[in-house]
């Protein structure tokens, strides 16, 4: 004996599209905050530099006169989204004003294509930027600017490549 209601849609049907209903919102839910939080920072870096800086293969860090192959190391899913993500950044401030002293640079690479992604930092006083851009990102002290300290450091205590 089956469940019909007076319009003739079983009460199953409609628990399955209701569900249906349900589950679509909340993936349109999550597909819109994912992309809020990355709005502003996408914005500075451009498409093709956050696609680098999200996904590229190759990637190195150019500090002291050395160079060390990040690709691999332990907290760079972390340093990545860091870089992308609007909650770790207080504001964009000019290159003039703040007169930064770059010590590091990571460079963001694919071994098929010649075009790279280099971000340039002052762990002093907290700057991210692109080489050529007249605006500069500023971290947030906490976690943004102790994480990428603390991430440099740890990579930076293996031997060069």
């Amino acid at each position: 004996m089956s469940m019909v209601s007076r319009s003739g849609v079983s009460s199953g049907k409609l628990v399955v599209a209701a569900m249906i209903l349900i589950a679509a919102t909340l993936a349109a839910i999550t597909v819109w905050h994912h992309w809020s939080k990355g709005y502003a920072s996408i914005a500075y870096w451009g498409a093709a530099n956050g696609e680098n800086i999200r996904y590229a293969p190759v990637v190195q860090l150019k500090t002291g006169g050395e160079t060390f192959v990040i690709s691999k190391a332990r907290g760079l899913v972390h340093f990545r989204q860091a870089l992308i993500e609007d909650a770790s950044f207080t504001q964009t401030i000019s290159k003039d004003d703040a007169q930064p002293e770059w010590t590091h640079e990571v460079v963001f690479s694919w071994p098929e294509k010649s075009e790279s992604t280099v971000v340039r930092f002052d762990l002093e006083k907290g700057l991210l930027a692109l080489p050529d851009d007249a605006k500069l990102l500023v971290a947030k002290p906490e976690p943004t600017r102790s994480g990428l300290a603390a991430f440099f450091a740890d990579v930076t205590s293996k031997k060069p490549q």
